[in-house]
């Protein structure tokens, strides 16, 4: 099947077909991850034991290029980890999460009316799921670094709901990539999660990465269904949005307010889990 690429670059008010540029400066930085296989704890999901090796090739492929490694699992997967300071008072992923440069959940996830939302191991602060509405990620006002936000969950980014990471990424995060409809969890799916790192070092920007190793047409192992990756770029005009997608690990770009997104797909691509892309 011929791949289709659509990027399409949106602000409040505008709708535009853009293209991208390439820019290259060196940063060493921090890779963060958190993963879960057993809900053992008192939140519920179905166990998916590869899970954290997916998150972990990841993590390790950016340790071996010279990134430092934070990883809390596990029933240490809880939201105050996620949740912005300013949006609720017992939030601390300035301190977790976000506290890295790029950073990446393994998790279950679903969607409804606040966009995406993922599963949490434990209970905290009665919550067993965190949502877009509270989170913020970056290096804005929240004392956050995060330039690169990863989500190995199902319609992490839907198609319907993907304005609503314009909330998320008011704290100046460059990029953001998930999935819409479902995505699958084995052991021939490590491989792809190092390629994401290994290649997120080369002359392809991330966004670019992860649309081209995420992407599967009727492969046995994920039961001959279509798995349908995303990514968003953020930027204060157009042309940066799209250019965010270009962006490598190992770039050291300013930080812009995220006034537009571009976000990148593959055209007609049919997930389960979700309605085909256009």
């Amino acid at each position: 099947m011929k791949k289709l690429f659509n990027f399409t670059t949106i602000s409040v008010l505008s709708l535009i077909i853009t293209s991208t540029i390439l820019i290259d400066q060196s940063l060493a930085g921090q890779a963060r991850s958190s993963a879960i296989t057993t809900w053992n704890g008192d939140c519920s999901g179905g166990t998916r034991t590869w899970w954290d090796d997916m998150c972990m090739a990841w993590r390790k492929k950016m340790g071996s290029k010279g990134w430092g490694q934070w990883w809390r699992n596990y029933e240490l997967v809880r939201i105050s980890r996620y949740v912005d300071s300013s949006l609720a008072g017992w939030g601390a992923d300035e301190w977790n999460i976000d506290g890295g440069d790029a950073g990446m959940i393994c998790t279950h996830g679903g969607h409804d009316a606040n966009g995406w939302y993922g599963m949490m191991h434990t209970k905290e602060n009665g919550h067993c799921a965190l949502n877009t509405n509270e989170m913020k990620i970056g290096p804005g006002n929240s004392n956050g670094k995060m330039r690169f936000w990863h989500m190995s969950s199902c319609n992490s980014i839907r198609w319907d709901k993907k304005l609503k990471w314009f909330g998320p990424a008011a704290d100046k995060v460059h990029v953001i990539t998930g999935f819409h409809g479902y995505m699958y969890i084995g052991s021939k799916y490590v491989g792809e999660y190092s390629d994401l790192a290994k290649y997120g070092f080369s002359s392809k920007g991330v966004g670019k990465v992860w649309m081209d190793k995420m992407h599967h047409v009727d492969h046995w192992y994920n039961s001959w269904k279509n798995v349908c990756p995303i990514a968003l770029g953020f930027g204060h005009t157009q042309s940066a949005s799209a250019n965010a997608l270009n962006e490598k690990y190992t770039s050291n770009w300013s930080h812009k307010d995220p006034n537009w997104m571009t976000w990148r797909y593959n055209s007609k691509c049919d997930p389960d889990g979700g309605p085909k892309l256009p």
